[in-house]
């Protein structure tokens, strides 16, 4: 319940556990305000992972000073004619940026190419596969961040081995960006 004000009524509390929630919830604001609102595409910083063979970059995450609690942003950029490991992890959605493929989930495959979107759900096998002469980008929201904190951040990996493309370097984020659609 809310008073006038609308304020919550136990905000209006005297005993100490009241005071010590809201001095709890007072400092968790503050950090929330102070928290980066925006990246500005000349900072993403790709790196390369070799445990999958890609290429990625954090969009939204705690370590780039957001504040955010319950999603994470990342963009993932797979080298032409190239496969992912087979693994698993809670949900998360894929956007297709560039490039053409299918992904197997959960041993169904999906084709997909630029403007679609797929939804991994928990648990799920899957692998992503790369069959165009140009690298995939895509964009994956993932619930890392609550995962993390409620203790339940994991990915299995199969035990199969990606295919490598080791020689294959993206160019800067912004400039992989500005490629969308012009390559076939």
């Amino acid at each position: 319940m809310a008073n006038e004000s609308g304020n919550e009524r136990w905000m209006e509390g005297s005993s100490t556990l009241f005071r010590k929630r809201l001095e709890r919830r007072e400092a968790d604001q503050k950090r929330r305000d102070q928290g980066r609102r925006a990246i500005k595409g000349s900072d993403v910083a790709l790196d390369y992972e070799d445990q999958n063979g890609i290429w990625q970059g954090g969009l939204v995450s705690q370590d780039l000073g957001f504040d955010n609690r319950i999603i994470e942003v990342d963009c993932h950029i797979y080298p032409p004619k190239t496969h992912s490991v087979t693994h698993k992890h809670n949900e998360a959605i894929i956007i297709v940026l560039r490039g053409k493929g299918f992904s197997y989930i959960n041993e169904e495959k999906i084709e997909w190419e630029p403007g679609d979107t797929m939804y991994i759900p928990a648990g799920a096998w899957h692998q992503h596969h790369v069959l165009s002469e140009e690298p995939a980008m895509v964009i994956a929201i993932k619930p890392l961040p609550i995962q993390e904190y409620l203790g339940e951040m994991n990915i299995i990996y199969k035990g199969d081995q990606p295919t490598y493309n080791r020689d294959y370097r993206p160019g800067t984020f912004l400039e992989e960006l500005k490629k969308i659609g012009k390559e076939s």
